[in-house]
């Protein structure tokens, strides 16, 4: 998702607006009967302008009816079509919680896409070349994990041996 391709910039800054001037009165949302953290695969995308999560992660009444026309990097567009009522609590780094409202679409093989708005919200967070740091701590950067595997190449055949054609 890239910012300058949003068509209406009104709409996000308005959310983010909103965002702003709630945030000394922010209802902490529970996110479990519980109240227990909901751990989460997640990969952080700086070039995305906002967070998003996939709706299964947080219950059915937190999602409130949202559209909005975004664009990836390789120009394909998609619609998001939820958003969550309240701030949701975000957790990097121990003792470092982002409170903001995320956007809810299917994410492939992730649970949660940290955007640009979560990074900028969090202040301290340092990003480095080979990983976040925040207040003396430090989580370095992982690889994706691929959906394919490598195998290793068959042995050559025995040229001795000579396959046998049957009629």
């Amino acid at each position: 998702m890239d910012a300058a391709s949003i068509g209406d910039e009104e709409d996000l800054e308005s959310v983010l607006e909103e965002q702003r001037s709630k945030d000394d009165e922010t209802e902490y949302v529970k996110t479990s009967v519980y109240d227990k953290p909901i751990k989460a695969v997640a990969l952080m995308d700086t070039g995305s302008c906002a967070t998003v999560v996939k709706p299964h992660v947080l219950p059915k009444e937190m999602w409130a009816p949202f559209s909005k026309k975004f664009a990836a990097a390789n120009s394909e567009v998609f619609t998001i079509n939820l958003i969550s009522k309240k701030p949701v609590g975000l957790e990097i780094f121990a003792g470092q919680t982002t409170w903001l409202r995320v956007l809810g679409r299917y994410l492939p093989d992730k649970d949660v896409l940290f955007g640009f708005d979560a990074f900028f919200r969090t202040h301290g967070l340092h990003i480095k070349p080979t990983g976040l740091s925040y207040k003396g701590q430090f989580l370095p950067f992982t690889g994706i994990q691929s959906i394919l595997k490598i195998q290793e190449a068959p042995e050559e055949e025995d040229p001795t041996i000579t396959p046998q054609c049957l009629l």
